[in-house]
């Protein structure tokens, strides 16, 4: 059904069960997973520990995606990341865009917030393939 699907993630725990979603529809259709993570261009910890002041956030974000998938089991799917200093929902949508994506997965977290926006209605408003928010409450 799904040939390439993309998933946001912020490693938040809701986060991580949007993209156990997505990794479960990756593995079902055997579509490619492409994650995308949107940062500050500072850098930031690493998810569950200290990192080195000379690790930049792609290799922060690479020990993240690394553990994330270790602990979801992600064997036999194919997986690439993708990180962007662009606001997390536009970050989303290039990314879709430029691979082609059948669907966009993203959690619900932030779709009741009206300020700013939020990157779930951000996605759903502006996406031109399939969206599926997933129930994170």
């Amino acid at each position: 059904m799904f040939g390439v699907i993309v998933v946001g993630t912020n490693w938040s725990g809701t986060a991580d069960m949007a993209f156990a979603k997505a990794l479960d529809l990756a593995r079902a259709d055997e579509a490619a997973l492409h994650v995308v993570t949107a940062h500050d261009p500072s850098p930031a910890p690493v998810v569950g520990g200290p990192a080195s002041p000379a690790a930049g956030p792609d290799f922060q974000a690479d020990i993240a995606l690394e553990r994330t998938l270790e602990r979801l089991g992600a064997a036999g799917v194919e997986v690439r990341q993708h990180t962007s200093t662009d606001e997390p929902g536009e970050a989303i949508l290039q990314v879709a865009r430029e691979v082609g994506a059948d669907l966009i997965v993203v959690g619900n977290k932030g779709m009741r917030r009206r300020i700013l926006g939020s990157i779930p209605n951000t996605v759903s408003h502006r996406a031109s393939c399939d969206v599926l928010i997933v129930q994170t409450d």
